[in-house]
């Protein structure tokens, strides 16, 4: 091989490793103009949102402030229609105020007459109101005379009433009596002619009281069974006057005497009465 071939192939092997040399460095260069790239894209991603999310949150503060804005401009609006309506009250109460001086000034005028009839018109007052008491004193006196006599004629006529009730109460007890009396002459006549008892075994009677035992329809008008008998002093012709409290219900004359008891035919009845075990019984109410 010739020199020049022998100086072509070194020069070939020079310019590759130049060649593989700067492709390396490029290669070298690119990754790392790469990766600073990717950097950077990812960084000004980062900040793109970053931005993003200030801008928003500064429109929203914006918009409140534009609203904040509008607020204060209606409130200085209306405080300034109220200034306006303040001043024009204020004037029209400027107005009424002199208006009220001036009728001061009257009123004062007049208070130096009206202080001097004050005296006058006390001394008259005070003379009224002790003419008004003595006349209070004198009314609540009449009054009080009027009530105590309007109440003891009340009473008067309420004893009264009460003593006509009670006359004519006695009146129809007469009455009643004296029917009774005859009725039961009758019967003690007839019970004399009937029986043979004689008139001195029941005429009298003691003051008994006892109480019902039983009362039985089974012997018409009925017949009632009282805890009182011949060691009570009970005697056959004795009548029991029949009551539950203060309700007289009918009376009873005793036909059978033991010791213990007795029983009694029922000869007068009160209509709407009814007679039961327990009721009182006595010979004299």
């Amino acid at each position: 091989m010739s020199s020049l071939g022998k100086i072509f192939i070194v020069l070939n092997l020079v310019l590759a490793g130049a060649f593989f040399g700067w492709a390396y460095n490029a290669y070298n260069t690119n990754a790392e103009f790469k990766a600073k790239y990717e950097q950077e894209t990812s960084a000004h991603a980062a900040s793109k949102k970053a931005l993003e999310a200030d801008v928003a949150k500064l429109k929203a503060e914006g918009q409140e402030l534009t609203t904040a804005k509008n607020t204060l401009q209606n409130e200085r609006d209306e405080a300034r229609r109220l200034s306006e309506r303040n001043k024009a009250d204020y004037d029209s109460e400027a107005q009424k105020n002199g208006q009220l001086r001036a009728d001061v000034s009257k009123i004062s005028a007049t208070l130096g007459e009206m202080e001097a009839s004050k005296s006058k018109l006390q001394g008259e007052r005070d003379k009224a109101i002790a003419a008004q008491r003595d006349a209070e004193d004198k009314a609540r006196a009449a009054t009080e005379g009027q009530m105590a006599a309007e109440k003891d004629a009340a009473d008067k006529n309420a004893a009264l009433e009460t003593a006509n009730v009670t006359i004519a109460d006695m009146e129809k007890a007469a009455q009643v009596a004296s029917k009774d009396i005859g009725r039961l002459e009758a019967e003690l006549a007839t019970l004399v002619a009937n029986t043979g008892a004689r008139v001195s075994d029941f005429a009298s009677m003691q003051d008994i009281k006892g109480a019902v035992l039983e009362f039985s329809t089974a012997v018409e008008p009925g017949l009632v069974s009282i805890n009182k008998g011949s060691n009570d002093g009970v005697k056959r012709g004795y009548t029991f006057e029949i009551y539950d409290g203060k309700v007289y219900k009918g009376q009873a004359r005793v036909e059978f005497v033991h010791d213990t008891m007795c029983s009694a035919i029922l000869t007068r009845t009160v209509p709407g009465q009814s007679i039961r075990q327990g009721d009182g019984a006595a010979t004299r109410l």
